[in-house]
């Protein structure tokens, strides 16, 4: 019973999760993601390694790569949703403003 409800916690704090959070997991994953792939390239310019380790090396930098592609497209998501949440937060500061202003000039018959 303790196992199904620890993972409906971990899934709601998941959800809860806001946008930048996001965002700075996957530039963090990014980060990493490019480091892992300099140091298989560094590995991969010693002529020290045999045929096989330099074909695992190089299938590896091809996964590495297509999983930066992968967040690259992700994080470039993150950033419109984040825009798109930034314009709604201003339309309704923007509308509340309005709202007030419009009650001031009903109100204020002098």
């Amino acid at each position: 019973m303790n196992g199904i409800s620890a993972s409906t916690e971990t899934q709601q704090k998941q959800k809860r999760c806001t946008i930048m959070a996001e965002i700075q997991q996957v530039e963090d994953s990014l980060k990493d993601s490019l480091h892992r792939v300099q140091v298989i390239e560094r590995k991969l310019e010693t002529r020290l390694l045999t045929s096989e380790s330099r074909e695992r090396l190089e299938r590896e930098l091809e996964l590495v790569k297509e999983v930066l592609k992968k967040n690259q497209e992700q994080l470039l998501y993150l950033r419109k949703q984040n825009t798109k949440s930034f314009m709604v937060a201003a339309a309704i500061a923007f509308a509340c403003f309005l709202v007030y202003g419009l009650y001031l000039l009903v109100t204020n018959t002098r």
